[in-house]
């Protein structure tokens, strides 16, 4: 599991997670007991460590869980530990995507299982929701009943889909996380950040992580009015481009936040070379002249590939952490 399974997990059993991981950390008792006298003969103290990971570029995820002996004492010695797997919802999981024979518990062995469910979201625009499980049991020739199955299921649906625009692959994400798109102001885009920095400054949504997050917008001709109406061309009584240089909007045009939602309240920064706007703070849209050659890139190297590593569909919300 990565680092920040374990660091952030207390061994309770709550599950963290982030758009494409997801891990848990539990602490079980077996208890044996002497079923004549009703006293304890033996116990178990184990952890499991359980682990998924999707991919945005595959419609398979993997489920696998480990299980660490802590302590144990009494009539448990010779106890192994076997398992299965199951999926619920637009999946499936067959047999031979399935690993957890039986093996030895000891704390000179960890025994393992891996499920490798698959999507059946798989036609163009298909959408849809799965979650894993995976059981496991002890078993020990000593003991006269056996405690049965245990199992778990990851609390998040996994989505997968093939609706991801500008994506020809199916791939799988944790829909419930929000993503967080990090651009730097001393990395490629420095004009894009501070742009976006002072727009989300002067009241506009997006600020990670306190702001209203934007939510995606991916019909092609919404995003067009919403780039008309921020940046008018000045053939049609819109700014002037300085040589060089575009226009930038924020929010963006790929958003339901963009300028058309609000189309009165436009405003730009004191550096940005659009005299037809003034300052403003609160709600609207934002409009900048930035290096052509750099806002075409942020789109194409940083926006774009953001939305499509993390499947951002329609409506699907998101932030964006401007860090220095």
């Amino acid at each position: 599991m990565p680092d920040w399974c374990y660091t952030s997990s207390e061994g309770d059993g709550t599950w963290y997670f982030n758009r494409a991981r997801a891990c848990a950390i539990d602490t079980l008792v077996v208890n044996v007991i002497n079923v004549p006298t009703g006293e304890p003969s033996g116990q178990i103290l184990y952890q499991t460590n359980e682990y998924i990971y999707t991919n945005p570029e595959s419609g398979t995820w993997g489920h696998q869980l480990a299980i660490r002996l802590v302590t144990q004492w009494g009539a448990t010695a010779g106890t192994t530990v076997e398992g299965d797997a199951t999926c619920e919802g637009t999946c499936s999981l067959s047999a031979s995507d399935i690993d957890f024979p039986s093996q030895p518990l000891s704390q000179s062995s960890l025994p393992y299982g891996d499920a490798l469910p698959a999507t059946t979201a798989t036609t163009a625009g298909a959408v849809g929701e799965a979650k894993s499980a995976m059981y496991w049991e002890f078993k020990n020739t000593q003991w006269a009943k056996q405690p049965g199955l245990n199992r778990s299921q990851v609390p998040m649906p996994i989505r997968c889909d093939n609706n991801t625009k500008g994506v020809s692959k199916v791939g799988c994400v944790f829909k419930d996380y929000v993503p967080t798109n990090v651009v730097s102001l001393s990395g490629l885009y420095p004009n894009y950040a501070r742009h976006i920095k002072e727009a989300q400054q002067s009241g506009l949504p997006g600020a990670y992580p306190d702001g209203q997050p934007l939510t995606r917008q991916t019909d092609s001709a919404a995003a067009t009015t919403n780039r008309r109406t921020a940046c008018p061309q000045a053939a049609n009584g819109g700014y002037p481009r300085p040589t060089g240089y575009s226009c930038d909007e924020y929010p963006f045009a790929s958003t339901h936040e963009g300028a058309a939602s609000n189309e009165d309240l436009g405003r730009t920064f004191s550096w940005c070379q659009i005299s037809a706007l003034t300052s403003r703070t609160g709600p609207g849209w934002s409009a900048c002249m930035i290096p052509a050659t750099e806002n075409t890139a942020a789109g194409r190297d940083d926006l774009r590939p953001f939305y499509n590593a993390n499947r951002v569909l329609e409506k699907d919300a998101f932030y964006v952490w401007i860090v220095d």
